[in-house]
C-alpha cells in the first residue's frame, strides 16, 4: 500500500509522490474502493497446482483480488459433456471454471495466461492456437495488463511481435542465476542484482529477435539460458514511470521446492537416461532434498498486482486506458482478502 504524505509537494525523500510509493493526504482520503479483477486462463493439465501457486502470491498483499478461472471454450465444452480429465477432476473444473466465451464480455484489471504441455515444435501449431489467438486479441480491449507465463509468454511473443521460440535439442531446465538487466516498471523491486530462478522448457525466444522490438524491455536474463522476464511498456499520461502493459515470464518463480523434482520423476518414467535438472539437487544427486533458493523471486507477481493497483481506473469500463495519476480522484482496492470465483 502507498504511504501517505501530508503535503501537496514532493517530499525530498519520496520523489515519486503521486505514484504507488507515496500519495498526498487529500488524495488518499477520497479513494474509491473495489477488488482488483484478475482473469486466469489456465491451460495447465494440473490446474489446481497452478491455482494454488498463483493465488498464494496474488494474495500476498493487503489488496483484495478477485480471481476468475477460465479455459478455452473447446476444453470446457468437452469436460461438461463427459470428457475424462487425467490431472484435474472434471468436478473441480465444472465448479470453478468458466469458458472464455462466458467471460469475454467483462473487463479485467489483469489477465494471466499460463503455460501448457506443448506438443508441437511451434506455438502456432498447437490445436488450441486459434482459440488462444482470439483470447490474446480480446486482451487488447478488455484487459489493462496481461501476465503471460511459460508457453503463454511464447504464444504472446509470437502473436503480438511474430517472435518465434526455437525448440532446443535438450530440455532447458534447472535453477539458473539471473541478473537484473533493466527495470523501468519496478516489477523487480526488492530483487537482488543476481538471483536464482527455476526454468523448465524446450523452446526459447532468441535475444536478437527480442532486441528488434524496442517496446520490449529485458528485465531479467541468464547468461546460460537467455532472457526470462520481458516487459512490454506503455507510458501512462501524467505518470512518472512506465506501465507494464504485457509481462512475459519464461521462467517459473512460482514453483514450489519440489516441483522440478516431480517433473524429473515424471520424465524418468519416459526417458530414464534424461538429464538431471541443473543446479537443483545438492551435488547433482537426485536422492538428496533440494533447497529453495528462489522463493522471494515470486514477488514479481505481487509487484505486478501493485502495478495494477497504481494504474487501473476505478471504473472498469475505462479499461484498457490506464488511470491518469494526476487526476483528483483515485481508484483502488483495500483489505487483505483473496476472493476466488468463476462467473
Amino acid at each position: 500500500m502507498p504511504v501517505i504524505v501530508n503535503s501537496e509537494n514532493a517530499h525530498p525523500f519520496l520523489p515519486s509522490l503521486g505514484t504507488l510509493t507515496a500519495i498526498e493526504k487529500s488524495l488518499a482520503e477520497t479513494q474509491e474502493i473495489r477488488p482488483l479483477e484478475i482473469a486466469i486462463i489456465n491451460l495447465m493439465a494440473e490446474k489446481q497446482t497452478t491455482e494454488r501457486q498463483l493465488a498464494h502470491w496474488f494474495g500476498h498483499t493487503p489488496l483484495q483480488v478477485r480471481l476468475t478461472f477460465a479455459a478455452t471454450d473447446s476444453y470446457i465444452h468437452d469436460v461438461r459433456n463427459g470428457r475424462e480429465t487425467a490431472n484435474t477432476s472434471s468436478d473441480h473444473i465444472k465448479k470453478f471454471y468458466s469458458a472464455w466465451s462466458e467471460i469475454k464480455g467483462n473487463k479485467y484489471d489483469g489477465l494471466v495466461v499460463t503455460g501448457v504441455n506443448a506438443l508441437k515444435d511451434r506455438v502456432e501449431q498447437e490445436d488450441f492456437w486459434p482459440e488462444v489467438a482470439k483470447i490474446l486479441d480480446w486482451s487488447t480491449t478488455n484487459v489493462l495488463s496481461s501476465l503471460f507465463l511459460c508457453w503463454g509468454a511464447k504464444a504472446a511473443l509470437k502473436h503480438f511481435h511474430d517472435i518465434d521460440s526455437v525448440k532446443q535439442d535438450q530440455k532447458i531446465w534447472g535453477v539458473y542465476k539471473h541478473r537484473v538487466v533493466s527495470d523501468k516498471t519496478d516489477l523487480l523491486s526488492g530483487f537482488p542484482d543476481v538471483f536464482d530462478l527455476p526454468v523448465s522448457r524446450w523452446k526459447t525466444p532468441l535475444l536478437g529477435d527480442i532486441e528488434r522490438h524496442p517496446q520490449l524491455e529485458v528485465a531479467a536474463a541468464s547468461d546460460e539460458v537467455g532472457p526470462n522476464i520481458l516487459v512490454e511498456t506503455a507510458p501512462t499520461e501524467g505518470a512518472v514511470s512506465l506501465f507494464p502493459r504485457r509481462v512475459h515470464v519464461l521462467a517459473h518463480p512460482e514453483y514450489d521446492t519440489d516441483t522440478l523434482r516431480r517433473e524429473y520423476v515424471r520424465d524418468q518414467r519416459i526417458n530414464p537416461s534424461g538429464k538431471v535438472p541443473a543446479n537443483y539437487f545438492p551435488d547433482n544427486d537426485p536422492t538428496r532434498t533440494p533447497l529453495n533458493t528462489w522463493r522471494h523471486c515470486a514477488h514479481v507477481y505481487t509487484n505486478w498486482i501493485h502495478a495494477l493497483y497504481d494504474a487501473t481506473p476505478y471504473d472498469l469500463a475505462q479499461i484498457p486506458a490506464p488511470h491518469r495519476v494526476n487526476q483528483n480522484s483515485r481508484k483502488g482496492t483495500t483489505g487483505s482478502s483473496l476472493d476466488v470465483h468463476a462467473l
